[in-house]
């Protein structure tokens, strides 16, 4: 009897290691519940100006380590978003990353380097901040106006790429991110994206310089290219944090987007954080320009439950792009919930 049970203990332990240890996933979640309440300075007659609006992600990863130190992931965000009715679940984004001594690098579908370290005012807002959900403020987008906020314009989001994360130096992060727009003739649109990004801090200040650029060849063979860059600077001491950014970005290659804005946020305290944002867009032609003025707060109900009151006021000049002006204002009402 005990021989056998010795020979079960053996054979127990021989199947152990035979088995390689398989990583267990981590699941988390989050969903935005929005109320969205519109004042267009060239209403249409009949509209509500009023929406709900939902939006769930999902995120499953994968982890595990190897022998050699590397450590390997691989990432899938499921999205569903939808107004008047759910819309199906789609994959925001999808990728492999690998990390080591040699820093960081990404495979897949994920937001590239200039994204990850670039900064812009809006990031003070909430949800529905001009970088996020909200929009509209820059004419039905038949004019020359690329974007509303001074992030990097024209960057590699959630689109087939490589990024290279270099290891961190002192405060100093670098990265570098490509993607292939195809392999067909009018397909040579490829991007390269880099960000810089600068931690400091002196005293009860801390703070962080941002850099990023991004270029686009042309479609065709002997299209000209196109760029986008921006700069920014935050920095924050207790309850405090500002943010100033400037960005230009290419709508042709003789057709410019200007974008500065600026922003401040207070923590009052008490789960209550309030912020104030100020955008100016304009065109370098033909006099499109737009002007919007934001404020917020949001408060914190619980642990993972955040509600969100978000006004933009925004002033929108077609100038010569054949867009119709429109002076108005949207309110957001956000409910968000972590896990």
């Amino acid at each position: 009897m005990r021989k056998l049970l010795l020979g079960t203990t053996a054979l127990a332990a021989i199947a152990t290691i035979a088995t390689p240890a398989l990583s267990s996933p981590s699941i988390s979640g989050a969903m935005e519940w929005t109320y969205e309440s519109r004042d267009p300075g060239n209403a249409v007659a009949g509209a509500s100006n009023d929406d709900f609006s939902s939006d769930t992600n999902i995120a499953i990863t994968f982890e595990k380590k190897t022998d050699s130190g590397l450590t390997i992931g691989m990432v899938n965000n499921l999205e569903t978003i939808g107004d008047d009715n759910a819309n199906g679940v789609a994959s925001d984004e999808n990728f492999l990353y690998i990390k080591g001594g040699f820093g960081h690098i990404n495979l897949g579908m994920d937001d590239g380097a200039g994204d990850r370290l670039t900064t812009t005012a809006h990031d003070l807002l909430g949800p529905d901040a001009a970088s996020d959900n909200a929009g509209g403020f820059t004419g039905s987008g038949t004019g020359n106006l690329a974007d509303d906020n001074a992030d990097l314009v024209n960057d590699i989001g959630d689109e087939n790429n490589i990024t290279y994360m270099l290891p961190k130096m002192g405060g100093l992060e670098v990265g570098i991110s490509y993607a292939d727009d195809g392999d067909a003739a009018a397909t040579n649109a490829d991007e390269t994206s880099i960000g810089v990004k600068y931690s400091f801090s002196s005293g009860a200040v801390n703070g962080s310089l941002h850099f990023g650029h991004n270029t686009i060849s042309g479609a065709n063979a002997g299209d000209g290219s196109t760029e986008s860059q921006t700069m920014g600077i935050k920095v924050s001491s207790g309850a405090f944090s500002a943010i100033i950014a400037k960005a230009e970005s290419d709508v042709t290659t003789a057709i410019t987007t200007n974008i500065t804005d600026y922003g401040i946020q207070y923590n009052v305290g008490n789960g209550l954080t309030l912020a104030a944002v100020g955008t100016q867009i304009d065109e370098n032609t033909g006099g499109e320009t737009s002007d919007i003025t934001s404020v917020s707060a949001k408060y914190t109900i619980a642990a993972g439950l955040d509600a969100y009151l978000t006004y933009h006021d925004y002033d929108y000049e077609a100038g010569t792009s054949g867009d119709t002006d429109d002076d108005g204002s949207v309110t957001y009402l956000t409910l968000k919930a972590s896990f």
